[in-house]
């Protein structure tokens, strides 16, 4: 049979092999599919990868960058946009405000397309330490130099303030933790706190995250507390407040120094600020209320020593928990403690010798302004700088005089104008020199507005190396 004839019967054997069986729909086989895209790499295993996938957000990959450090891509999803990409890598960025890393977003990809890829900007180099491991020290000469600055400000101006404390020579920042008016600065756990609305809304997002931006930049941060003054506590907790002789509140925006859930409350905040990082707890208002109508009314111990001994008592409890963490406790009191009369020492329960036996430092509100006209001979005292000195020189004299030898003196200048009618740069430098001279242990400057452009103009702007 030739090869023609073998076709043909091949073929004829093939027709009645398909009329033999069940007829079926073809099926189309898709050529392999082409993918321009490279095959996903694997995930980068570092420490610090690690660390980051812990606390990626849902969307988040980390990938490996051109430069070999690592970033991190988000997928975009339906809804998202530049602000709330922002909020949720926000922690994992040296930015500080949601606002401004959204506006590096937005300016980077324009387009927030679904599925699209977009990189997070300005990521970390290396995880942040905990609290505990962050914590900087007082320097090796305890000098610590710096402002005092309210919540309701740094939740506004905490890059700059940073920076202009960083860039004039200062190494220091009072922060307030809890204002003194009540409300707590930053999102508190204390269940007090909680239950009478003192964080309802709170100017500061993240304490613990407040502190490492400062750290970043070689400034400290005294977590500020006042105590007894506290108007919202008085008022949405009434069983709080300082009362009168008849068992009724006392209304004056006081709660009473001698009541231990009072005395609890202070505690479990000075706790947290520790727990969040705080490298110094500062107590204000840490006496008894002395200014209002009928305070004889008042129900508090006798102005005979006993109000000193009992804000001691309270002291120590608060000094137990900042020394088992090895943070420093400092108080703030009156300037008539160092330079006024027994009687109105007794009266604040504020006794200089007695209370610094119970902490590392000591701050005595000096300032020029607030002594009487023609104090110590000083027609206007306001004008005069040199009352820093004579005020530290003398609080000085009380710890020597009650064997106290590890508290140092630091204290507070006036940094407004307030009944000051040379106020300027130069005075604030002659505080400073004043200070200085009397045996303090660095300083800090206060104004109630935060506007410290004579403090900046004043003293020389210096280049600080950033510390991470």
């Amino acid at each position: 049979m030739n090869r023609r004839l073998v076709h043909v019967a091949f073929f004829a054997a093939a027709i009645v092999s398909s009329c033999s069986r069940p007829r079926v729909a073809p099926v189309a086989v898709a050529a392999p599919a082409t993918d321009p895209s490279p095959p996903p790499q694997p995930q980068p295993v570092t420490p610090f990868a690690a660390w980051l996938r812990a606390r990626l957000p849902a969307g988040g990959t980390i990938v490996a960058a051109d430069s070999g450090k690592l970033a991190v891509e988000h997928t975009v999803a339906v809804g998202d946009t530049a602000l709330t990409v922002a909020k949720a890598y926000l922690d994992l960025t040296d930015v500080y405000r949601v606002k401004d890393l959204a506006a590096e977003l937005n300016k980077r990809n324009p387009d927030f397309r679904p599925g699209s890829q977009i990189e997070i900007p300005h990521l970390l180099s290396e995880p942040y330490p905990s609290p505990d491991d962050g914590r900087m020290p007082w320097p090796a000469d305890r000098a610590v130099k710096g402002v005092f600055i309210s919540g309701a400000f740094a939740g506004q101006f905490w890059p700059e303030t940073i920076d202009k404390v960083a860039t004039h020579g200062m190494n220091a920042i009072v922060l307030d933790a809890k204002d003194y008016m009540g409300p707590v600065s930053y999102p508190t756990k204390v269940r007090l706190a909680l239950e009478i609305g003192a964080a309802n809304d709170p100017p500061i997002s993240d304490f613990a995250r407040a502190i490492r931006f400062a750290h970043a930049r070689g400034v400290l941060i005294i977590a500020r507390i006042p105590c007894f003054h506290d108007p919202w506590a008085a008022k949405h907790a009434p069983r709080l407040s300082l009362m009168n002789k008849s068992g009724r509140p006392f209304q004056m925006g006081w709660t009473d120094p001698s009541n231990v859930e009072v005395q609890d409350y202070v505690v479990d905040l000075v706790r947290e600020a520790v727990e969040l990082g705080a490298d110094e707890v500062q107590l204000d208002y840490v006496r008894f209320p002395v200014q209002a109508h009928g305070i004889a009314n008042a129900a508090m111990p006798a102005p005979d020593g006993h109000r000193s001994q009992a804000m001691k008592a309270f002291v120590h409890r608060v000094h137990e928990v900042t020394q088992a963490k090895h943070v420093p406790l400092s108080l703030d009191l009156f300037g008539v403690t160092a330079t006024g009369e027994p009687s109105d020492i007794e009266a604040l329960g504020q006794n200089l010798s007695v209370l610094a036996s119970e902490a590392e430092a000591v701050s005595p509100m000096v300032y020029p302004s607030h002594y009487a006209p023609g104090w110590n001979g000083f027609a206007v005292p306001g004008a005069h700088p040199e009352i820093i000195g004579i005020g530290a020189k003398a609080a000085l004299e009380k710890l020597r005089a009650g064997r106290v030898k590890d508290a140092i003196v630091r204290p507070w200048l006036q940094a407004s104008s307030y009944k000051t009618p040379n106020y300027g740069p130069q005075y604030v430098l002659d505080e400073i020199k004043s200070a200085e001279s009397s045996g303090a242990v660095g300083w800090l400057f206060w104004d109630p507005a935060n506007s410290y452009w004579p403090v900046w103009k004043g003293l020389p702007r210096v280049e600080r190396a950033v510390a991470r």
